[in-house]
């Protein structure tokens, strides 16, 4: 008995302590989706596609909408984007901004 005592007090004061990032949308392993076009981190060795480290969020994620819309054309962009949430693309969208 006193063994479930301590070890529900051990496991209630773990989520008390957890940090609050571990919660949010991960942004970094959403982002490694695109690693196959745009390079790992959004880092590019070559010039056939856009490059994502760096690039602000509100410019991110106007073309993940416009993709998803429709508005922007592409082959492969468009089905990609259908496949990520609002929450998602803004969680890449920081990610992104902040890789340099």
């Amino acid at each position: 008995m006193k063994t479930l005592l301590v070890s529900s007090a051990l496991a209630m004061l773990a989520t008390l302590f957890t940090p609050a990032h571990a919660s949010e949308h991960n942004g970094a392993a959403m982002a490694a989706t695109c690693a196959g076009c745009h390079g790992t981190h959004g880092k590019l060795r070559n010039q056939e596609f856009v490059p994502l480290a760096g690039m602000p969020e509100a410019e991110f994620i106007r073309a993940m909408r416009d993709y998803k819309s429709g508005k922007r054309q592409s082959t492969l962009m468009g089905n990609l984007a259908q496949g990520f949430s609002d929450r998602d693309v803004q969680a890449m969208a920081r990610y992104f901004a902040r890789v340099k």
